[in-house]
């Protein structure tokens, strides 16, 4: 496994050369694809105020299966987001053919929310968290498969920095970042993917490949990468029909 693009300035490194999101002084954002891919988990920054998360292809599927149909080890990416309060998510279906409803609830099992039905390559309801908490979410995948997320809601001190080396040098500000996003796509044809993605405005931040679980499907190699995008000052219902766009034309089945 490599990394294949810029990594996010909020990771850090312990002693051990282990990525960690904290620091003494509380919350450290962290949205490095190689440490989602591995932690299962994204931190957000205060000036992030909208969250896409990924259903990812194959991610209604579960482990154990006699034959492995998943790429990979999450049923959301990130499985885990930790967010401050007031930040907008949203879930972006990119489970190829099938439909998806989530449900989210309160730490009392309470729901909160229900995105009604999302169809493939597009995006959910938002639904915004306005107060601190912690939130778990849940989808039908397969028959017998409960695809579960959680959101942890905080009121987070720092704000996420671009490791876009052409954002920070043309920006007053590298911070300026409020809306971040997942995208897996096959990295045989990575080239094509970042210049489609950039071409329609949006900031590729950081990317992580990684052999997927499947062995890949027809048209797609057996290497996929994680995209992590953010936009700044951009509408997000143009930001999303771009990545609809993109995302219908994978070659995922």
């Amino acid at each position: 496994m490599m990394t294949s693009y810029t990594t996010n300035a909020s990771a850090q490194q312990n002693s051990q050369g282990n990525i960690t999101n904290s620091t003494a002084g509380g919350i450290q954002p962290n949205i490095n694809a190689e440490s989602m891919f591995n932690t299962k988990t994204m931190t957000l920054g205060n000036n992030v105020k909208t969250l896409v998360v990924l259903i990812p292809n194959e991610g209604h599927h579960s482990a154990g299966e006699d034959k492995e149909a998943r790429f990979l080890d999450q049923h959301f990416v990130p499985e885990n987001a930790v967010i401050n309060t007031g930040t907008t998510v949203l879930w972006f279906n990119g489970d190829a053919g099938h439909e998806r409803t989530i449900d989210v609830k309160d730490a009392n099992g309470k729901s909160v929310f229900n995105t009604g039905e999302i169809t493939d390559s597009q995006p959910s309801q938002s639904f915004t968290f306005s107060n601190p908490g912690n939130f778990e979410y849940e989808a039908e995948g397969d028959p017998g498969v409960t695809m579960t997320g959680t959101i942890t809601v905080k009121n987070i001190e720092s704000p996420v920095i671009s490791s876009d080396l052409s954002a920070t040098l043309t920006k007053s500000n590298s911070n300026n970042i409020d809306t971040v996003g997942v995208l897996m796509v096959p990295t045989q044809d990575i080239d094509s993917y970042i210049q489609q993605i950039t071409s329609a405005g949006i900031t590729v931040d950081n990317t992580y490949d990684f052999k997927d679980l499947r062995g890949g499907q027809k048209g797609t190699g057996d290497t996929q990468t994680l995209i992590v995008w953010t936009t700044a000052n951009k509408d997000v219902t143009e930001t999303l029909s771009s990545l609809s766009d993109l995302s219908a034309d994978l070659p995922y089945s």
